[in-house]
């Protein structure tokens, strides 16, 4: 049954069925019936072919609510520049950025079966929770909406607290509720503000930090900008 389920959602999902679903409450249903990297891997079929022809929309998203220009100043991105984007997905920011790049996520071997990275990014199968690079590689590192989807986010933050060199910057985006709730099977982990800066502390140093309203690429992309009762905490963060 969760085979069939996962194939009949895989690439197939029109936008007007999945906003559809998701008003009426039946995406929860689906939930239930599916575990996390199969939903993953749903998502990211139906957001491949999208992201190929909306480029552009995704870097403005970046831009007005991930802070991607800010963030560049800030880090002084160059071609040089080691950067790690932890679960980076289809459509990672290493599309937009320049440096050395590399991607990690669990479901990588999955994603290069349905998508083609542009040349000079390196994606391998892996998890936050234990980074196979060595000390002190990175100079910039990335987590974008994922420290919610991971096991032990504890963990995740050691890690890259470990593979970050000392001075190295630390891009988080997480979002944020008024208190910590069981959530669905893809995000295991709610976050509260103070909670994330509980996770972060004795390890980072906040040096930017913006709330923004968490609309997401997806639904950016397909209906463009709209009201979200949700909010995104977006932090750079220096390594002490």
């Amino acid at each position: 049954m969760r085979i069939k389920i996962t194939r009949l959602l895989s690439g197939i999902m029109p936008d007007s069925l999945r906003f559809l679903l998701r008003k009426l409450g039946l995406n929860k249903v689906i939930n239930k019936l599916i575990n996390k990297s199969e939903g993953e891997i749903i998502f990211q079929s139906n957001w491949a072919n999208k992201f190929k022809v909306n480029r552009d929309k995704v870097l403005e998203y970046w831009q007005k609510y991930l802070y991607l220009r800010e963030i560049k100043k800030i880090c002084q991105l160059r071609s040089h520049t080691k950067v790690l984007d932890i679960g980076c997905g289809i459509s990672s920011i290493l599309h937009f950025i320049k440096g050395k790049r590399f991607g990690i996520d669990p479901l990588a071997d999955e994603y290069l079966k349905m998508y083609k990275y542009p040349p000079g990014i390196s994606i391998t199968r892996g998890v936050g929770e234990k980074l196979p690079f060595p000390n002190r590689f990175f100079d910039v590192i990335f987590c974008t909406n994922v420290l919610d989807h991971t096991d032990n986010p504890r963990e995740v933050v050691k890690e890259i607290s470990r593979v970050l060199k000392k001075r190295g910057y630390f891009i988080l985006a997480v979002h944020i509720f008024n208190k910590s709730f069981k959530r669905d099977p893809a995000h295991p982990h709610t976050f509260t503000g103070k909670g994330v800066y509980s996770l972060i502390s004795g390890r980072f140093k906040p040096v930017f930090q913006k709330i923004s309203p968490a609309i997401g690429f997806y639904d950016y992309v397909s209906k463009g900008v709209r009201k979200s009762k949700n909010k995104e905490l977006v932090l750079i963060l220096k390594m002490l």
